[in-house]
């Protein structure tokens, strides 16, 4: 019992370990934007294209969930409740009771229509003029072709 115990509290220590560098960059990146466009969206797809993408909104939602702010939390984006759980199936993906769901593309291929749909939906209903679905006006695109 004591050696699955063990191995459970080291089962995140590993993951993150195998993914240091994606963290890493995603660290910079929000720094970036945090220290020299605080204010702006954090977006990638945002600010190349200028239209959002599936996962915009989230870093506020999230922001929002860690407060206890449900209501606002769910306007910035409604499958934050999702994220929790999607987070213990990643840092536990190697015990013997996630493994399986860890893996299973089925669970995954559900997780990715449920933002799709979502993103459509919150397309119709708020692009182009409420945040987090409203459209970027300076998109690196734009200074991009026409420079």
């Amino acid at each position: 019992m004591k050696a699955n115990l063990k191995y459970l509290s080291l089962a995140p220590i590993k993951i993150i370990n195998r993914y240091k560098y994606l963290i890493l960059f995603f660290i910079l990146y929000f720094a970036y934007f945090f220290v020299f466009h605080n204010g702006e969206t954090n977006c990638l797809i945002k600010r190349t294209i200028g239209i959002p993408c599936p996962g915009c909104g989230m870093t506020r939602a999230a922001l929002y969930l860690i407060s206890f702010d449900f209501k606002n939390a769910f306007i910035f984006h409604p499958l934050i409740y999702v994220m929790p759980f999607l987070v213990i199936i990643f840092l536990y993906q190697d015990t013997r009771l996630l493994q399986s769901l860890a893996h299973a593309k089925v669970f995954f291929g559900i997780i990715v229509l449920m933002f799709l749909v979502v993103y459509i939906i919150r397309m119709i209903l708020y692009f182009p003029n409420t945040e987090p679905m409203d459209y970027f006006h300076n998109p690196f695109i734009l200074k991009f072709l026409f420079k």
